[in-house]
């Protein structure tokens, strides 16, 4: 490295001497060592479009820009995952300079738009990343939650698929380390606290399993433990985890409907947060219910009457909501909690957890 800084400054005295080529010549020596040199190759880029030295001047400009993008959208996730979002405001936007269709970009700025409490501006450039890219959930799911329009009852499958396949590989270090993610620890918590807490040999459903966090929790009470999700990629780590006896790729309502009276407790963890009208979840549940079984889940909690797709793209729930819709599926809340999920840019994320039973 420090070779290439003394290279450099020497190809810099050879181009203000007029030596270019054998300056040129040393930028590429700088690139051939350190690949991502930013400076050595714009400087090149522009000894090439001089034509005072050989070379595609095109493939040159292009690869220095493609570097200059790597590093400023580098800079701008650890902005961004720091709360310094002017920081990585500036750097998106200095990336859509150079390319006015880099999507990741696009979407930076709607994320930190609306973490810096902007929610207009955040619209404006989710609806730009869904010109660009119209076919994509993830871009219409938060263009309705931010818009005034009509919302979904629920978040598509493609969206929640897509959301936690590109998701899975850094999932348990961000939910862990960077948003102290309590949800799996408050549902064991509240499992224990039951009448019946503690029992053992149980059959256990992990509905939307995810990499298995929850999972890990309930492993040891399972005669047999059931994991289901629609994302391959976090089954995929969860199979690696060696605690599921069975995971299965599917939609999880259709999934409980087909599993008439077979499991002794249910758990769900950061799930239902993406489904607004619960009842045919709940219905579902009940059906996949032995009697005197329990479901055990969390949503994020509010003061509004029945639920709410949020601008972060989840649904929150009223707790008298939920005890009504579990009512009527044959569901009693025999135990609850409001505690913190986790943090979001910063802040706790106020939740719901509950405990249905269906009787005897």
């Amino acid at each position: 490295m420090s070779d290439n800084v003394i290279k450099f400054d020497r190809a810099e005295a050879l181009v203000s001497a007029n030596k270019l080529t054998e300056a040129a010549k040393l930028y590429r020596q700088i690139l051939a060592e350190q690949p991502k040199h930013l400076a050595a190759a714009r400087a090149l880029a522009e000894l090439i479009e001089t034509g005072e030295t050989p070379g595609d001047a095109s493939a040159a400009r292009k690869k220095a820009i493609e570097i200059e993008i790597e590093s400023a959208y580098s800079v701008a996730k650890t902005a961004q995952s720091n709360g310094r979002f002017d920081v990585a405001i500036r750097c998106y936007r200095k990336i859509l300079e150079l390319d006015p269709k880099h999507g990741d970009a696009v979407w930076g700025l709607a994320e930190v738009s609306y973490g810096n409490d902007q929610p207009e501006e955040a619209l404006r450039w989710y609806q730009r990343y869904a010109e660009l890219f119209p076919n994509d959930p993830e871009a219409a799911h938060m263009v309705a939650a931010l818009d005034t329009g009509p919302k979904p009852e629920r978040a598509s499958d493609d969206y929640v698929r897509e959301t936690f396949d590109q998701f899975a590989e850094d999932f348990d270090r961000q939910l862990l380390e960077d948003l102290e993610y309590k949800a799996p620890k408050l549902i064991h918590a509240l499992f224990c606290a039951l009448p019946r807490g503690r029992t053992f040999g149980l059959d256990i459903l992990d509905a939307g399993c995810g990499t298995g966090l929850l999972g890990i929790e309930f492993k040891p009470y399972a005669s047999s433990l059931t994991g289901v999700d629609l994302s391959s990629e976090m089954l995929r780590r969860a199979k690696d985890r060696k605690i599921y006896d069975v995971l299965v790729e599917m939609e999880l309502v259709a999934f409980m409907r087909g599993r008439i009276a077979m499991f002794d407790i249910i758990v769900a963890a950061d799930v239902f947060c993406y489904i607004g009208d619960l009842t045919e979840t709940l219905h579902a549940a009940s059906i996949a219910l032995k009697p005197g079984g329990c479901l055990l889940f969390t949503v994020e909690a509010q003061s509004k009457r029945g639920y709410t797709l949020t601008g972060s793209g989840r649904y929150a729930h009223k707790p008298a909501y939920i005890r009504k819709v579990a009512q009527n599926a044959g569901l009693k809340e025999i135990l609850a909690r409001t505690e913190s999920l986790r943090l979001e840019y910063g802040e706790p994320v106020k939740g719901y957890i509950t405990a249905l039973q269906k009787p005897n």
